[in-house]
Protein backbone atom coordinates (compact mmCIF):
# COMPACT_ATOMS: atom_id res chain seq x y z
CA UNK A 1 0.00 0.00 0.00
CA UNK A 2 1.39 3.41 -1.07
CA UNK A 3 1.81 5.77 1.66
CA UNK A 4 1.13 9.71 1.19
CA UNK A 5 1.19 12.94 2.92
CA UNK A 6 -1.36 14.87 3.64
CA UNK A 7 1.18 17.81 3.96
CA UNK A 8 0.77 19.67 0.54
CA UNK A 9 4.39 21.41 1.36
CA UNK A 10 5.72 17.65 0.61
CA UNK A 11 4.56 17.05 -2.60
CA UNK A 12 6.95 17.61 -5.82
CA UNK A 13 4.94 19.67 -7.15
CA UNK A 14 7.66 20.41 -10.23
CA UNK A 15 4.80 18.15 -12.57
CA UNK A 16 2.34 19.88 -11.35
CA UNK A 17 3.67 23.32 -11.88
CA UNK A 18 5.10 22.42 -15.67
CA UNK A 19 1.64 21.00 -16.54
CA UNK A 20 -0.41 24.20 -15.03
CA UNK A 21 2.04 26.30 -16.58
CA UNK A 22 1.89 24.90 -20.03
CA UNK A 23 -2.27 24.91 -19.49
CA UNK A 24 -2.22 29.17 -18.30
CA UNK A 25 0.82 29.99 -20.70
CA UNK A 26 -1.00 28.83 -24.10
CA UNK A 27 -4.13 31.37 -23.06
CA UNK A 28 -3.46 35.09 -23.44
CA UNK A 29 -5.24 37.72 -20.65
CA UNK A 30 -7.19 39.48 -23.55
CA UNK A 31 -8.26 35.68 -24.77
CA UNK A 32 -9.25 34.63 -20.74
CA UNK A 33 -11.19 37.93 -20.17
CA UNK A 34 -12.94 37.44 -23.71
CA UNK A 35 -14.03 33.77 -22.19
CA UNK A 36 -14.96 35.62 -18.95
CA UNK A 37 -17.16 38.16 -20.63
CA UNK A 38 -18.86 34.95 -22.77
CA UNK A 39 -19.60 33.16 -19.48
CA UNK A 40 -21.09 36.36 -17.87
CA UNK A 41 -23.22 37.18 -21.36
CA UNK A 42 -24.12 33.75 -21.45
CA UNK A 43 -25.54 33.71 -17.90
CA UNK A 44 -26.96 37.12 -18.06
CA UNK A 45 -28.62 36.79 -21.90
CA UNK A 46 -30.81 33.75 -20.05
CA UNK A 47 -31.70 35.23 -17.14
CA UNK A 48 -32.80 38.03 -18.66
CA UNK A 49 -34.60 36.25 -21.57
CA UNK A 50 -35.99 34.26 -18.14
CA UNK A 51 -37.12 37.31 -17.09
CA UNK A 52 -38.73 38.85 -20.03
CA UNK A 53 -40.69 35.92 -20.92
CA UNK A 54 -42.33 35.62 -17.30
CA UNK A 55 -43.53 38.79 -17.94
CA UNK A 56 -45.41 38.32 -21.07
CA UNK A 57 -42.94 38.82 -23.57
CA UNK A 58 -42.15 36.48 -26.51
CA UNK A 59 -38.63 34.94 -28.29
CA UNK A 60 -37.94 36.84 -31.57
CA UNK A 61 -35.97 33.96 -32.96
CA UNK A 62 -38.57 31.23 -33.80
CA UNK A 63 -36.13 28.43 -33.67
CA UNK A 64 -35.18 28.81 -29.97
CA UNK A 65 -39.40 29.99 -29.46
CA UNK A 66 -40.30 27.28 -30.75
CA UNK A 67 -37.35 25.19 -28.38
CA UNK A 68 -38.86 27.07 -25.20
CA UNK A 69 -42.28 26.03 -26.19
CA UNK A 70 -41.74 23.07 -25.97
CA UNK A 71 -38.45 22.32 -23.37
CA UNK A 72 -38.48 25.43 -21.27
CA UNK A 73 -35.46 27.62 -20.29
CA UNK A 74 -33.21 24.14 -20.36
CA UNK A 75 -33.46 24.32 -24.16
CA UNK A 76 -31.83 28.05 -24.07
CA UNK A 77 -29.05 26.41 -21.32
CA UNK A 78 -28.47 23.37 -24.28
CA UNK A 79 -27.93 25.82 -27.28
CA UNK A 80 -25.47 28.31 -25.47
CA UNK A 81 -23.93 25.22 -24.16
CA UNK A 82 -23.60 23.88 -27.37
CA UNK A 83 -22.44 27.22 -28.74
CA UNK A 84 -19.88 26.91 -26.25
CA UNK A 85 -18.68 23.47 -27.23
CA UNK A 86 -18.31 24.49 -30.82
CA UNK A 87 -16.34 27.66 -30.27
CA UNK A 88 -14.09 25.30 -27.32
CA UNK A 89 -13.70 22.48 -30.19
CA UNK A 90 -12.79 25.16 -32.51
CA UNK A 91 -10.14 26.80 -30.04
CA UNK A 92 -8.49 23.28 -29.95
CA UNK A 93 -7.93 22.28 -33.65
CA UNK A 94 -7.05 25.83 -34.26
CA UNK A 95 -5.30 27.37 -31.73
CA UNK A 96 -3.73 30.16 -33.68
CA UNK A 97 -7.46 32.03 -33.75
CA UNK A 98 -7.62 31.72 -30.01
CA UNK A 99 -9.58 35.16 -30.24
CA UNK A 100 -12.03 34.13 -32.86
CA UNK A 101 -14.24 31.68 -30.51
CA UNK A 102 -14.38 33.41 -27.59
CA UNK A 103 -15.18 36.99 -29.89
CA UNK A 104 -17.19 34.97 -31.80
CA UNK A 105 -19.05 34.14 -29.06
CA UNK A 106 -18.91 37.26 -26.97
CA UNK A 107 -20.08 40.04 -29.45
CA UNK A 108 -23.60 38.57 -30.45
CA UNK A 109 -24.61 37.50 -26.52
CA UNK A 110 -23.10 41.08 -25.18
CA UNK A 111 -25.48 42.51 -27.96
CA UNK A 112 -28.25 40.39 -26.94
CA UNK A 113 -27.70 41.34 -23.37
CA UNK A 114 -27.58 44.99 -24.22
CA UNK A 115 -31.04 44.54 -26.24
CA UNK A 116 -32.41 42.59 -23.47
CA UNK A 117 -31.63 44.88 -20.97
CA UNK A 118 -33.06 47.97 -23.14
CA UNK A 119 -36.18 46.82 -23.82
CA UNK A 120 -36.96 45.76 -19.83
CA UNK A 121 -35.64 49.14 -18.81
CA UNK A 122 -38.27 50.46 -21.33
CA UNK A 123 -41.48 48.73 -19.83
Amino acid sequence: MPLFTTDPTAVDSSTIDEYLGAVSGSVSDLELLLWVLVCWALVLDIVLTAYGLSIGLVERNPLMRQALDAFGLSALALAKAGAVAVALVFRALWPEYALVAPIGLAIPWVLAVVFNAALLASL
